[in-house]
């Protein structure tokens, strides 16, 4: 049975909505657009770079706005929800013999405590680690670390650069609808699979890997 590598922000806990909240806290301090709720869908269709430049938020104030945000995120992550019932599935994968991990640019702390929380305690490791110069180095830096190798695993999550990541990286990624970017955006960027439910997540690992 494969690895099974999951980006946590969107895949695993419901980061969306805390992630505008604290945005928009911060946007007059910054000067950015603030996110009406009328602007989600429309967002959901863009690359991280597009989302900045809508938001009019200036490279030189990029590093602060992030540090802002990913401090009081840290606060909250431990207090969220997964975004969909994905339980049942990570315990049937985990049954069958699937090795289950986590990367995330999050503290290993938090992510913990929020699988706790969730009764989600089916991951084999979280690796957390900072991606500074990429996603794709991280998710490469994690296999060397873990030794796994780029033939086993296959990478689940919910954004655009998480695709690209993944290919970039030579590993399969099935992309999942239930995070920050949309099906149709997920699918310019083909994927190996795409999946709307937790339960065909759970099909097509055990039917193609």
């Amino acid at each position: 049975m494969p690895t099974i590598v999951f980006d946590f922000d969107g895949t695993i806990a419901d980061t969306l909505s805390v992630v505008i909240k604290i945005a928009n806290k911060f946007a007059d301090h910054y000067g950015y657009r603030k996110i009406p709720p009328s602007d989600i869908p429309k967002l959901r269709e863009k690359r991280p770079s597009e989302v900045l430049k809508h938001l009019g938020i200036s490279i030189f104030k990029l590093p602060i706005v992030v540090r802002k945000i990913r401090f009081e995120m840290n606060k909250e992550i431990a207090h969220l929800q997964p975004p969909v019932n994905i339980r049942d599935t990570l315990q049937s994968l985990s049954r069958k013999g699937c090795v289950l991990g986590i990367l995330t640019t999050n503290s290993r702390e938090n992510v913990t405590e929020f699988l706790k929380n969730n009764d989600l305690q089916f991951f084999d490791f979280v690796y957390s680690g900072r991606a500074v110069y990429g996603k794709s180095r991280l998710l490469k830096k994690m296999m060397k670390e873990k030794t796994i190798p780029h033939d086993d695993p296959i990478y689940v999550g919910d954004e655009i650069r998480d695709v690209e990541a993944a290919k970039k990286a030579g590993i399969r990624v099935i992309g999942v609808t239930w995070g920050y970017n949309s099906k149709a955006a997920l699918q310019k960027f083909n994927p190996d699979y795409i999946v709307e439910k937790p339960e065909d997540l759970q099909h097509i690992i055990l039917e193609n890997c």
